[in-house]
């Protein structure tokens, strides 16, 4: 089984993937920036003042989950999750632009600021997003036909969230619904040819790869 969820920042992606993976034994993944860091070996500071000259960060993590769905039963938790994988369920979580800022507001990174202020922080991040993917790989996230359900997560518990994935997940998984992701060759011939790797390297599971490696070589994108 694999299942793919999606959604803006504030939605609760993160707590519904690792709630949804433990309740149906998959392996968890939420593969960030900060991850990506850690496994170049920079300070996320740092990655973070670049990225946003630098698609590299962008195609490096993009080719980490892609590679980890190569395996069967995972639940992958991303931003461009549903596009990234033949995914057997996709989710895309929702919430008004006000709620998310709420949620934002009361982690501890954002205590110290007001909620007017990541309002807009949220609002403009939201928006550079949508650039974003768009330039790199024509992919509007604000489109979401590809999915199959929409959860507005404003008034639900994380349980009750999880608690509608997962049975979501049990009936697609009895119909045994064919999906298709249009999308997903295209996004890995441009990583492909971004990082100058050859396309086997999003078939073959066992193809060894470097990710500070590829950084060192080729530095930015």
């Amino acid at each position: 089984m694999r299942i793919a969820i999606s959604g803006h920042s504030g939605c609760g992606n993160t707590t519904a993937t690792t709630n949804v993976g433990r309740a149906l034994g998959l392996n968890i993944v939420n593969y960030t920036f900060r991850d990506l860091a850690k496994d170049l070996e920079i300070s996320f500071e740092d990655l973070h003042n670049q990225a946003p000259d630098n698609f590299i960060f962008d195609y490096l993590t993009d080719l980490r989950c892609i590679r980890a769905s190569l395996h069967e039963n995972i639940v992958l938790g991303t931003r461009l999750a549903a596009w990234l994988m033949d995914a057997d369920l996709r989710i895309w979580l929702h919430a008004p632009l006000e709620a998310r800022a709420r949620r934002i507001n009361q982690r501890e990174s954002e205590k110290a600021a007001t909620y007017e202020s990541v309002l807009y922080k949220t609002l403009k991040r939201d928006e550079q997003n949508r650039k974003r993917y768009l330039q790199l790989y024509g992919l509007d996230i604000l489109d979401h036909s590809d999915f199959d359900i929409t959860i507005n997560t404003e008034k639900l518990t994380a349980e009750q969230v999880s608690g509608l994935i997962v049975a979501a997940a049990q009936w697609a998984s009895k119909n045994q619904l064919e999906r298709k992701n249009l999308h997903i060759k295209r996004i890995e011939a441009i990583i492909a040819d971004k990082l100058k790797l050859p396309e086997n390297v999003f078939t073959d599971a066992n193809f060894a790869i470097d990710m500070k490696k590829i950084f060192k070589q080729i530095k930015k994108v």
